[in-house]
């Protein structure tokens, strides 16, 4: 007979073994989730890590990777509730949980309770403390100072399926990635194992800024794998875009059967996407993702998205250098972190006038994905601000792109339960707590002495005056112009001479001086030398024009007589009140009627010519006087050596002035 000693010993032992059992058990079904869990299986992963909170798990990692679970397929509640367990545990934790947990909250529309936690972080991680930012009152103050701004419009390239992602073909059409052939429908899945088969198509853009006729783009770019998210060099020559990680025609994947994206680059052969080029390292590798390819204004620089040194679908803005035509440098930079945050920022877009904007979930916002506007000011720090209600939602809103010029552009959303492609009208810009534009300034003068009252008018590519300014007593000015625009500026004042001088390209807030000596309008200068010009005077002496050849017998103008037409032009441009006669005259030989004919068609090739410069028709007149006005003697059938024949052959440019 068992003593009771022994028998309290047995039963001893078998509860340890049962509870060892139990551990074991338990930690199978951990090892279990894990694994499923690592291989971005989240909604697989979530239930595991959940059956093991329900039967009593009080695992910090239980709970960490079943909030994660949630967070990355937008289950922000659920998240927030996973979250809270190891927040009030009082344990230490890493510092993204804690950014993860108030993103998790933001998103649940529990500002208050974000702010409490992203203060946490800040604490943690030792950064600058931003929590402010974070706080209902001021989030929603500095959303609806950007709010308002829009005017919507459908689009109808949209379908049951998915669309997202426009890029600018030239200014009538898009580029943007549909399911239409797959029949897939995304719902924003926040992890670069894409598994969203896409396919690029290309829409024209209507008058009103709607899209249509959508067609798939021609050449070698489309596959049976994924493509999304293109820019368009503003040549047309080259397309950048995204596309899964193809060797030998197959998906790349890594040892967890992870597929990671890449960007590539195309050529536009006749139309048609050719010569398709995988981008090298570092922008590109086998162990991380890179995507979602953005070009800035001056084409000098390609911005894209990448996850490395990140984790489970988190990402960062990146930039590179570009040379010329479509080579890529090896500078990959990091932005800051005014821009990149723990949380994702993806889908970047620079416009013309060099505004970043992206979709973030790290910065404060109304939930999910926000579209942001970032500029960085005069000492390189980059201000980042929410575009404002109407792009964005609590649903997932990203991929902005806009037209600087026609202020009409499109995002896409999954606020519908799918992604669609939505198209708006920005009816104001985007408000930055700092003024980012260019500055030409200067001083006019003459003869060293400075100019006041001299108008200043800005002009835009399609000749539109957007901007004046006027010389003060010191004849200096100054004037804002957008960056990345190739401005006209013209000077004028009554009794001098015009003057219009291009900006050419300006980054933001770069500054350009742009000073001269200004003459009177009946002046010119000649070889550093003063001129006067009155009304009859021939500018063949003035300017000291060669004379202006012509193919012989013919009236086709020879190119080393351009450059003597362009200082005629140069000067009309510059005097408006200026007009000019064009007489053409030959030698004697050949036959009269001959000798007329080929006169008027020169005097007019001539006109012409300065008329297709820029010069008004009503300024410019011709007439062809053959050789009826000889300068000496060598008229029919005299004999006259080829210098004094050369002599007749010659052209006026009578100047009259208004």
């Amino acid at each position: 007979m068992i003593s009771k000693k022994i028998r309290t010993i047995l039963t001893v032992l078998c509860v340890c073994l049962m509870q060892v059992g139990i551990v074991k058990a338990q930690d199978k079904k951990i090892e279990k989730a894990n694994e499923t869990y690592d291989k971005f299986a989240f909604v697989e992963a979530a239930k595991l890590y959940k059956n093991l909170a329900d039967k009593g798990s009080t695992s910090l990692e239980v709970y960490t990777k079943l909030g994660n679970c949630y967070y990355f397929n937008g289950q922000y509640p659920e998240a927030a509730e996973a979250y809270s367990k190891v927040f009030n545990s009082g344990q230490s934790v890493d510092s993204e949980f804690y950014f993860r947990y108030a993103q998790a909250l933001n998103n649940a529309k529990k500002y208050n309770e974000a702010n409490a936690v992203i203060k946490k972080y800040y604490a943690v991680s030792s950064k600058k403390d931003l929590s402010e930012n974070w706080k209902e009152q001021k989030l929603m103050a500095d959303i609806q100072k950007e709010s308002g701004r829009y005017s919507f419009k459908p689009v109808s390239i949209n379908t049951p399926v998915s669309e997202f992602g426009t890029a600018f073909d030239g200014k009538d059409k898009v580029i943007f990635a549909s399911a239409k052939d797959t029949g897939v429908v995304i719902k924003r899945k926040h992890s670069w194992n894409e598994k969203s088969f896409m396919k690029l198509y290309s829409a024209n853009i209507t008058a009103d800024g709607g899209l249509e006729d959508a067609v798939l783009i021609k050449g070698d770019v489309n596959t049976k794998y994924h493509q999304s998210s293109a820019a368009v060099t503003k040549d047309g020559k080259y397309m950048y875009f995204t596309r899964n990680n193809i060797i030998d025609g197959k998906l790349g994947s890594d040892k967890n059967g992870t597929n990671f994206l890449k960007i590539y680059v195309a050529e536009n052969v006749k139309g048609e996407w050719k010569n398709v080029k995988e981008l090298p390292y570092p922008i590109n590798s086998d162990g991380f993702s890179s995507a979602h390819p953005a070009i800035s204004p001056d084409e000098s620089q390609l911005y894209f998205v990448s996850d490395r040194n990140n984790s489970f679908g988190n990402s960062d803005l990146y930039v590179v250098s570009l040379k010329k035509g479509n080579l890529v440098s090896n500078d990959v930079t990091k932005l800051s972190d005014e821009v990149n945050t723990p949380g994702r920022e993806t889908y970047p877009y620079m416009d013309n006038n060099g505004i970043l904007y992206f979709a973030s979930d790290g910065h404060p916002g109304l939930g999910g994905l926000d579209v942001f506007a970032a500029m960085k000011d005069s000492e390189g720090k980059y201000h980042v601000v929410n575009v404002g209600d109407g792009v964005n939602t609590v649903s997932d809103d990203f991929a902005y792109v806009v037209n600087s010029e026609s202020k009409k552009g499109y995002f896409s959303s999954n606020r519908s339960g799918n992604d669609d492609i939505y198209s708006f009208t920005e009816n104001s810009p985007v408000i930055f707590d700092f003024d980012f534009r260019s500055i030409v300034f200067g001083t006019i003068s003459e003869n060293g002495k400075p100019l006041s009252d001299f108008n200043v008018q800005l002009f835009n590519s399609n000749n539109e005056n957007i901007g004046t300014a006027k010389t003060d007593a010191s004849g200096n000015y100054k004037i804002a112009v957008n960056p990345y625009i190739d401005y006209s500026v013209l000077y004028t004042k009554t009794s001098y001479a015009d003057k219009t001088v291009n900006t050419g390209l300006l980054k933001p807030l770069e500054k350009k001086e742009i000073s001269f000596e200004i003459v009177k309008e009946v002046e010119v200068v000649v070889e550093g030398e003063k001129v006067k010009i009155q009304d009859g005077d021939d500018l063949t002496g003035k300017l000291k024009l060669n004379p202006i050849y012509f193919d012989l017998n013919g009236y086709n103008i020879r190119q080393s007589s351009k450059k003597e037409l362009d200082k005629v032009v140069s000067l009309l441009k510059d005097r408006p009140n200026l007009s000019v006669k064009v007489n053409s005259f030959t030698d004697s030989k050949g036959r009269d009627e001959f000798n007329m004919k080929l006169s008027e068609n020169r005097a007019k090739s001539t006109v012409d010519y300065i008329v297709n410069a820029g010069i008004a028709q009503e300024r410019v007149s011709g007439e062809g006087f053959g050789e009826t006005q000889l300068l000496n003697h060598c008229s029919n059938g005299v004999k006259c050596s080829e210098k004094e024949h050369e002599l007749n052959r010659r052209s006026e440019f009578i100047v009259n002035f208004k």
